[in-house]
């Protein structure tokens, strides 16, 4: 069983969760801070979200407490991963910015984020959020 809580910040793509986990990291330094996107590989997000949580699970060891930041749950979803059950407290953040900022934001990032796939991701948000 884990000892220190779990931090999860959450949030759309383009809400933050780079620049805020970059300025965490910094600024918190008995946490241990994790972008989830650097353990993806072939777009197999839950295996990565498993792996999260057994690294956050021995950082507890540790007795120091992990702060994920990732789009839970969609692409991620920590609650079916064997070790989410070993934390006694999960706390979470949801990280929310406006529509014009958010499509700013991923068009300076280029590559898959065309126009047409940044107001696809911006609707959909619109229904779900």
């Amino acid at each position: 069983m884990s000892t220190t809580p779990l931090f999860i910040v959450t949030g759309l793509s383009g809400a933050g969760k780079t620049i805020t986990s970059k300025v965490l990291r910094k600024m918190a330094t008995n946490f241990y801070v994790f972008d989830m996107d650097i353990l993806v590989e072939n777009q197999n997000f839950q295996k990565a979200a498993c792996q999260w949580l057994t690294i956050a699970r021995y950082n507890s060891i540790s007795q120091k407490s992990t702060l994920l930041f990732g789009a839970v749950p969609d692409p991620y979803n920590l609650e079916i991963c064997p070790d989410y059950q070993t934390f006694p407290i999960v706390h979470t953040a949801l990280l929310h910015c406006n529509h014009e900022d958010r499509y700013k934001r991923l068009q300076d990032r280029g590559s898959v984020w065309t126009d047409e796939n940044i107001l696809l991701t911006i609707e959909r948000s619109r229904t779900t959020v």
